[in-house]
């Protein structure tokens, strides 16, 4: 009967601290991750690659014609190769990409939709000394997230505006 009862705890415990899954609707997603600003297509979409340069992101690729901007940012960790020497396997850098929609209403309203990814790549030691990596990405579900980017677009807009462009 203890062990019936210890199994059980074990499977609960364990349970409790599986990863769930992040559902929301796409209804959800599209409220969560588009804002509209009152302010022209161009302004808005320099003011995205501004605000990304400044947030230490890498821009892959912008197109003004289709409103798409991609960037992405890594932080390499500088322990890597002394933790897999020492544990097998080590945690090689932190990733993050953030894609960008600004698109037009009309001339005074711009519509942005921002899609963001959190992703780590590892690594670890396998036969003969070879290197196996492993890259893991996934979108970043967390309201607060997204309100805190649109603030810092609102605020470089406005910068952007007091300045003349």
């Amino acid at each position: 009967m203890k062990k019936i009862i210890t199994c059980l705890c074990a499977v609960a415990l364990l349970s409790s601290c599986a990863t769930q899954m992040v559902t929301k609707s796409p209804a959800e997603v599209k409220m969560m991750t588009t804002k509209q600003f009152e302010s022209d297509q161009d302004l808005v979409f320099k003011s995205a690659i501004s605000l990304l340069q400044s947030e230490s992101y890498i821009v892959d690729r912008a197109d003004k014609e289709t409103g798409l901007i991609n960037a992405s940012k890594r932080i390499e960790n500088k322990n890597a190769n002394m933790q897999r020497a020492l544990w097998g396997s080590s945690k090689d850098a932190n990733t993050s990409k953030a894609m960008f929609y600004v698109e037009g209403i009309n001339e005074a309203v711009t519509e942005v939709k921002i899609t963001l990814y959190e992703g780590a790549e590892s690594s670890r030691s396998g036969y003969w000394g070879q290197v196996n990596k492993d890259t893991k990405e996934q979108m970043i579900y967390e309201p607060q997230v997204y309100q805190a980017w649109f603030q810092s677009l609102q605020a470089e807009i406005e910068r952007r505006k007091a300045l003349g462009r």
